[in-house]
């Protein structure tokens, strides 16, 4: 996911689909999530119900997932919308569009 899906926080959100290896990941991470939400997410919309190490950890993911993965399966959307509203996050996207170079950069070419 990490070479298929780069971060990019100013990145247009446009689907771009992952080789089979990074497909596989993109698949088991939303197995993780799916499975964190159902069995210890129910006091929140977080993985563990309420917003833990766990989810700062992924929120690097998180960014990826909004930004090139297209139409998600509602437990995702529903958990990476969660994390894009937390106030860190709004404010890393807010300092991100400051960021003076043109996107997408000249390594990120689709």
């Amino acid at each position: 996911v990490r070479y298929g899906w780069p971060m990019n926080l100013r990145r247009p959100k446009a689907h771009k689909p992952l080789d089979a290896e990074g497909e596989a990941q993109r698949a088991r991470i939303e197995a993780i999530w799916r499975q964190c939400r159902e069995r210890y997410g129910e006091g929140g919309p977080f993985l563990f119900g309420h917003f833990t190490a766990a989810d700062a950890m992924y929120a690097p993911i998180v960014t990826r997932f909004d930004t090139y993965g297209g139409e998600l399966a509602p437990v995702t959307r529903a958990y990476v919308d969660a994390v894009l509203a937390t106030p860190a996050m709004r404010h890393w996207y807010a300092e991100a569009a400051k960021e003076p170079w043109p996107e997408p950069g000249p390594h990120e070419q689709d």
